[in-house]
């Protein structure tokens, strides 16, 4: 009778087990940067969110870095600095159609969310060197503009709001690295973290009711969420290591992150209240910069 209940229980066990990793597989596809083919170079992979179906999707690199999936899941945008400046390119998930979208030192590519136009860093235009602003430039190579200038300082990283109304970016204005969002519609920025210490890769939830980003306050790069006006922090990692590149499910209930935590840098899953924790990826290479489309 004991054997027939443990049996039963085993079973039940497995098949919670298969549902919740197919609910997750369900959910697109992660891209992220990697050197996993063991040339020395790194290039864009895909992988589906239960671990099953990885593939290379770019193979002419030195070095393809963060990636951003369009809203419909079928480009990728992408930034590499192989011919000596940076510029960003787009490749179909399928791996076909890459194109070059930028000529001139422009990386870190987001997309609208209408899928019409991306916001990158840049510092052309006689920006100083290394010290970006933040431009947008539609599809179609026109309507190039610039969001976000106030020299000396740097301002980049931009992410969209899901409403298209707002612009998420990381600033070293106040002296170290913060948190700021611009309203695309007044021209307002607010300043969303105010320590001491540094936040980046800042990311806003599928609904825009929260963001999840990186902090060092507690010494080490750890994740927290926060409310999108920037109150309410909760802490969602206490890994002694490395966790960072924080990115959101399509459905806000998932994060896939980097993190060393199992020896190596490595993919991660997490639910979106820190918990849950599940190893993606398990090898030598360094596998960076996720994002997670549908």
């Amino acid at each position: 009778m004991g054997r027939k209940v443990l049996a039963i229980a085993t079973g039940m066990l497995v098949w919670l087990l298969g549902l919740c990793l197919a609910a997750i597989g369900q959910e697109g596809w992660i891209v992220w940067s990697s050197d996993r083919a063991g040339d020395g170079n790194i290039n864009l992979w895909v992988i589906a969110p239960d671990g099953t179906g990885a593939r290379q999707l770019t193979t002419t690199f030195n070095a393809a870095l963060h990636p951003a999936i369009s809203p419909d899941g079928s480009r990728v945008a992408f930034s590499s600095p192989d011919t000596g400046t940076w510029y960003i390119y787009l490749i179909d998930i399928t791996g076909e159609n890459l194109v070059q979208f930028t000529d001139f030192s422009s990386a870190v590519p987001d997309w609208s969310p209408d899928g019409t136009k991306l916001v990158f860093n840049s510092d052309h235009d006689d920006e100083p060197k290394d010290v970006p602003d933040l431009w947008a430039m539609n599809l179609d190579g026109t309507g190039l503009v610039e969001l976000v200038d106030q020299p000396p300082t740097a301002d980049f990283n931009g992410q969209w709001s899901p409403d298209g109304k707002k612009l998420l970016f990381c600033s070293n204005r106040y002296g170290s690295y913060d948190l700021l969002v611009l309203d695309l519609e007044m021209l307002f920025v607010q300043r969303l973290t105010r320590t001491p210490y540094n936040e980046w890769s800042g990311r806003w939830s599928p609904d825009g009711e929260e963001i999840v980003f990186v902090s060092d306050r507690y010494g080490q790069p750890d994740f927290f969420v926060m409310d999108a006006n920037g109150t309410n922090v909760r802490r969602l990692t206490d890994w002694e290591g490395v966790d960072n590149d924080p990115a959101w499910s399509p459905d806000g209930e998932w994060i896939v992150f980097l993190s060393d935590r199992g020896g190596q840098p490595d993919l991660w899953l997490m639910r979106a209240d820190g918990t849950d924790l599940r190893q993606l990826t398990d090898d030598p290479a360094l596998d960076r910069f996720p994002d997670w489309g549908p």
